[in-house]
């Protein structure tokens, strides 16, 4: 294996005879998997000889590595100087260190690093969790919304439940509004309700609580949604270069977004079994976690199959959506919405806002001005009531134009 980056016989056996030397090969495969590129290894397998040289030196082997001696070697490497470089990033020698302590905890080699334990939850929101996911089917990423304002609530209330009365709801929902904007202390109304709903069902609470939480007076339809206008939307896509493995894959993520509406999680999420060639489909689990099959544009296919068989890295993972930069793995939504920022940045629009939102935002307001129906509209962004998908009929100013009445006694428009 080290033949492949040391071509000297002298500099192979150099390696071979340090105390990393019979685990080298082994690196080097590792490394490989994690997409790393050959000058990168070169670099990575001289940091790690230097670090496990410099434990046997003291007396550790490489079964006794940990991240204690990976610290104090790095102390040994700032007294250098070479512990980073001028620009402030690590240098050649603490990242191949790093990477070899990661391999042998990875391997087995050496003791895995103990994992930090994180304080327990309260018992009451342990329930609280189980039950929302049994009965409601709420997500785990909902349910982490949810935690820090339960937490609050137990907090203010030492901990206990009793006494819990209408007014001491109320004030922890006015007191979170007073701290927080208006869209934080809507969830935190949901949050709340939901929870005094599962002491209710449990047997708790007293019924009728729940309606005395008060509400957060957001009307529904009263602002306009967001949007690129589709000639912003087509220049948008040009800003990706598609000859590049980045340029490829933001290509095909913004084409999801902007053609069928797709959320950043949508996206991130999908998965290559999710899509059916064949039949030109594609199935995406949204926030209900129900699946629903979309139809796959002969535009997004073409740039998904483009990502998958020219740009995307060599790996077995199902996930679609990779990092363009080793070690490979799956996507968060938030590289998502920035991949849709970044987009817009690069293209010099002017956008309402960045992110993946007004993308969907885009691909809803094209739809509807393509003459598709709100339902259609809806069944395709999965919107679980018409009246969230109405929402966009207000930007369509042309079907506006044909309701519209003239103002009594007034001149015609």
């Amino acid at each position: 294996m080290l033949k492949t980056y040391f071509t000297r016989n002298r500099t192979r056996t150099l390696y071979q005879a340090e105390p990393a030397g019979p685990y080298l090969d082994d690196f080097t495969h590792w490394l490989e998997q994690q997409g790393y590129r050959h000058d990168t290894i070169r670099r990575r397998l001289r940091g790690a000889a230097q670090f496990v040289a410099w434990a046997h030196t003291t007396g550790w082997h490489v079964h006794d590595l940990n991240s204690t001696l990976l610290a104090e070697f790095h102390r040994s490497l700032a007294r250098c100087g070479q512990r980073v470089y001028p620009s402030g990033h690590p240098t050649v020698r603490s990242l191949g260190a790093q990477h070899f302590l990661a391999f042998v905890q990875a391997e087995g080699l050496a003791a895995a690093p103990a994992t930090t334990s994180m304080p327990a939850l309260p018992p009451l929101l342990v329930d609280f969790q189980h039950w929302m996911h049994r009965h409601r089917g709420v997500t785990a990423q909902t349910l982490r919304n949810y935690t820090p304002i339960i937490l609050d609530l137990l907090t203010t209330r030492g901990g206990q439940l009793e006494p819990l009365d209408a007014k001491g709801l109320r004030a922890f929902i006015l007191d979170r509004a007073r701290r927080h904007g208006k869209g934080a202390a809507k969830n935190a109304v949901t949050a709340t309700r939901m929870f005094v709903r599962f002491l209710i069902a449990t047997g708790r609470c007293t019924p009728g609580l729940d309606d005395a939480i008060p509400t957060i007076a957001m009307w529904r339809l009263a602002t306009l949604p967001q949007y690129l206008p589709a000639e912003d939307v087509e220049h948008l896509l040009t800003a990706c270069d598609p000859s590049t493995p980045l340029g490829a894959r933001d290509r095909a993520m913004l084409l999801l977004m902007v053609r069928l509406g797709l959320r950043a999680n949508d996206v991130a999420g999908l998965q290559l079994g999710d899509i059916n060639w064949q039949e030109s489909t594609l199935v995406v689990c949204g926030k209900s976690r129900r699946e629903t099959r979309l139809p796959l544009p002969q535009e997004v296919g073409d740039a998904l199959l483009h990502y998958l068989t020219d740009a995307r890295p060599p790996t077995h993972t199902p996930t679609v959506f990779l990092t363009t930069l080793a070690p490979w793995r799956p996507i968060s939504p938030q590289v998502v919405s920035q991949t849709a920022a970044r987009a817009i940045r690069q293209a010099a629009l002017t956008a309402p806002a960045t992110g993946a939102r007004v993308l969907r935002h885009s691909a809803a307001t094209a739809m509807l001005r393509q003459g598709a129906s709100l339902q259609t509209i809806g069944d395709i962004l999965r919107h679980t009531s018409i009246e969230t998908t109405a929402h966009y009929a207000k930007v369509d100013l042309g079907l506006l134009a044909h309701v519209v009445h003239p103002w009594p006694e007034g001149v015609p428009c």
